[in-house]
C-alpha cells in the first residue's frame, strides 16, 4: 500500500508530539518502532530530523506490521482496493482520536485475544486513541459480557454470537459506512444473517466458525499401517466417514509408532468443561439427532418447547464421545481449544474435528505436518433417530448434519461515548491486510467468513499449501453450504446457562459419574426449569429464529 505524503505528515506530527511529551520509559512507537524515549528526546527533541527519520522508518515499518509479523504477504490483488476501504491503514492514519479511551472485553490470549491486542496497538499508533483490553477465560466471558453491558463497563465486546438475544438491548446497530463498505459486502451471506437480530445488524462479523473433520494424510499413505489394518479388520484402511468409524480407526492408530519414530495418538478434541466442550458435543450429536425429514427443532420441539437433549440420538452420541477418550493423548480428557490446536497442529494426533484453527495451525510453514493433512466435512451416521416415529432410521448413504458454530463476533455498546472510534476499530480489525494476515495464524482463532477467503490462490500462493489440500479444504465450505440438514448454535435468552448445564451433564458422563442417559435426563430437567423461569413463550419466539435456519427456511 502506498503511503501518501499527507498520511506521513499526519502520522509524523503525532509521532513528534508523542516523542516530546512521552514519559521516561520504553516507547512503542508508531507502526511498531521501539526505542528508549530518553535517547530520542536527547538526540532529536526540537529537530526536524525526528520527522525525517520517522518517514524513512514508516515506509519500512508499514510492511513490518502487515507482513513480517505474520507468515503471509497479502500481495497486490485484494478483492477490493485498499485505498477505497474506510478502515485501511491509510484511511485510519487520517483519523484523529487523541483523548479517546476505549475499553474492550475480549477472550484471553491467544485465541482472539492475541489478534485483538495486536491490532489495538496498531490502531493506537495510527489514530492516537487509547485502547484498554480486558482479557478473560471463556468460562467467565458470558457473565462478564452481561454485567459489563448492563453497567457500562465496555465500549466494545468480542463475544459468542449465540449470546445475541441477551446482548441485543445493549448494542448499537452497524452504521451505514460499515454496511456499505466493500469488506462487509464480501461477507458470506449466512454470516451476514447471523449478525441480524429483529431486523437490525447488531454484530460486526470478524470470524466464520464451523466444525469440520481434519486428519493426518500421511499416515493413510503408510503401506505398513495399511497392511496391518487390513489384517486386523479385514477391510481397507480408509478415512472414516461416520463417528463409529472414527472410533474404530482411532483405536487402530493409537499408540502406533510411525516410520519417523514418533508415537501417534488416535484423536484429540475439546473435553474441558468450561472451554467450548458443549460445541464439540453438539457437533457429535448432530448426525444422530438431526433427521433430514423431521422439522421443527433440534434442541427443543418448537411446538411444546420440550427439550430433546435426552432423546436417543443425543444419548448415542454421548456414548461415542465417552468411548473416544481411550484414544486421546496424555491429559486429553481435560483439553481446551488451545490444547487441541497445539496437539493436532504439531502432529501428535491423527484426527480432530474442530474449528479451522487447528487445521491452519497444522498447515503453518513451520509445522512438522505442513502439507501432510487434509479435510472433510464432519462425520455422519447411518442410523438417525426419528422423533416423529420414535424409531431409528437407517441411511445407506450416511446422514450428514454440519455444525455451523456461530462463534466469535463483536459489537459496540450503546452506552459508549465514542461510537465512531469504536466502529472504526472493529472495521480496522477486519480490514483486508489484517484479516489476511490473521487467517494464517492458527492460534489466533480468526477463520474464513468472506467470499474472498475461499479463493484457492490465497492459500496456495500466500501460504504455500499444496493445491490438492487446498481444494479439499475449500470443498468443506461448499459441501456444508450444499447440505440443507444443518445444525446451528442454540441462540435463545440466557443461552449461556443452557450450555453450562449441558457441559456439566456431558462431563459427568465422560468421567463415569453418570450414564449417558442419566446425564442427559438431568440436563433436560434443568432446561425445562430454565424455560419455565424465563418464559416458555419468550423462548419459543427466540428459538423460532434458529429453527428457520435449521429447517433451511432462511
Amino acid at each position: 500500500m502506498m503511503i501518501t505524503n499527507a498520511v506521513l505528515l499526519n502520522i509524523g506530527q503525532k509521532f513528534l508530539k508523542s516523542t516530546l511529551t512521552a514519559p521516561r520509559n520504553l516507547l512503542t512507537g508508531p507502526l511498531g518502532l521501539k526505542g528508549p524515549v530518553e535517547n530520542i528526546r536527547d538526540l532529536f527533541a526540537g529537530s526536524l530530523m525526528v520527522f525525517a527519520m520517522f518517514v524513512s522508518f514508516a515506509l519500512a515499518s508499514e510492511s513490518q506490521i502487515n507482513n513480517t509479523t505474520s507468515p503471509f504477504n497479502p500481495g497486490t490483488n485484494p478483492p477490493y482496493p485498499y485505498h477505497s476501504n474506510p478502515y485501511s491503514y491509510e484511511s485510519l492514519a487520517n483519523r484523529n482520536f487523541e483523548g479517546v479511551t476505549l475499553n474492550i472485553l475480549v477472550h484471553e490470549k491467544p485465541n482472539m485475544g492475541e489478534p485483538v491486542e495486536r491490532h489495538a496497538r496498531q490502531f493506537e499508533q495510527l489514530t492516537g486513541a487509547k485502547l484498554i483490553l480486558h482479557h478473560v477465560p471463556f468460562g467467565e466471558l458470558y457473565p462478564r459480557v452481561l454485567w459489563g453491558l448492563r453497567n457500562h463497563w465496555y465500549d466494545i465486546i468480542f463475544f459468542g454470537s449465540l449470546w445475541l438475544p441477551d446482548t441485543a438491548p445493549y448494542l448499537l446497530p452497524m452504521p451505514d459506512k460499515m454496511l456499505n463498505s466493500a469488506q462487509h459486502k464480501d461477507i458470506i451471506p449466512y454470516h451476514q444473517q447471523i449478525a441480524i437480530w429483529e431486523g437490525k445488524v447488531l454484530q460486526v462479523p470478524i470470524d466464520g466458525d464451523r466444525h469440520f473433520f481434519q486428519y493426518r494424510l500421511d499416515v493413510f499413505q503408510d503401506s505398513k499401517l495399511k497392511a496391518l489394518y487390513q489384517q486386523r479388520f479385514g477391510i481397507p484402511l480408509l478415512v472414516p466417514r461416520t463417528w463409529k468409524e472414527v472410533n474404530q480407526v482411532a483405536s487402530f492408530f493409537h499408540g502406533k509408532t510411525l516410520v519417523s519414530g514418533e508415537q501417534i495418538n488416535g484423536l484429540v478434541e475439546i473435553t474441558k468443561k468450561d472451554d467450548l466442550m458443549f460445541s464439540n458435543y453438539i457437533k457429535r450429536a448432530a448426525p444422530y439427532a438431526k433427521h433430514p425429514a423431521v422439522k421443527g427443532g433440534f434442541y427443543f420441539d418448537l411446538e411444546t418447547m420440550e427439550p430433546l437433549i435426552n432423546t436417543p440420538g443425543f444419548v448415542e452420541a454421548l456414548k461415542d464421545f465417552t468411548e473416544s477418550q481411550h484414544f486421546y493423548p496424555p491429559g486429553g480428557n481435560e483439553f481446551g481449544l488451545a490444547d487441541v490446536n497445539q496437539s493436532f497442529g504439531k502432529g501428535s494426533s491423527v484426527f480432530t474435528d474442530s474449528w479451522d484453527d487447528s487445521f491452519i495451525y497444522a498447515m503453518e510453514k513451520n509445522s512438522p505436518i505442513h502439507n501432510k493433512v487434509s479435510a472433510l466435512i464432519s462425520p455422519g451416521s447411518r442410523e438417525v433417530w426419528n422423533r416423529k416415529t420414535q424409531q431409528w432410521d437407517y441411511f445407506p448413504a450416511i446422514n450428514y448434519a454440519p455444525y455451523i458454530a456461530w462463534g466469535w463476533t463483536s459489537a459496540v455498546a450503546s452506552s459508549t461515548a465514542y461510537p465512531e472510534a469504536s466502529f472504526d476499530f472493529l472495521g480496522f480489525f477486519g480490514n483486508t491486510r489484517n484479516h489476511n494476515s490473521d487467517l494464517l495464524i492458527g492460534r489466533f482463532g480468526v477463520n474464513p467468513f468472506r467470499n474472498s477467503d475461499l479463493n484457492t490462490d490465497f492459500w496456495i500462493k500466500g501460504a504455500d499449501w499444496k493445491p490438492e489440500i487446498t481444494r479439499a479444504y475449500i470443498a468443506t465450505f461448499e459441501q456444508q453450504k450444499a447440505i440443507k440438514n444443518r445444525v446451528f448454535d442454540l441462540r435463545i435468552i440466557s443461552a449461556g446457562l443452557y450450555m453450562k448445564a449441558l457441559s456439566i451433564g456431558v462431563k459427568r458422563a465422560l468421567m463415569g459419574k453418570s450414564s449417558a442417559q442419566q446425564a442427559l435426563d438431568d440436563v433436560a430437567h434443568k432446561w425445562r426449569k430454565l424455560n419455565e423461569t424465563i418464559g416458555i413463550e419468550k423462548q419459543r419466539r427466540a428459538y423460532r429464529n434458529v429453527v428457520r435456519l435449521e429447517d433451511s427456511i432462511q
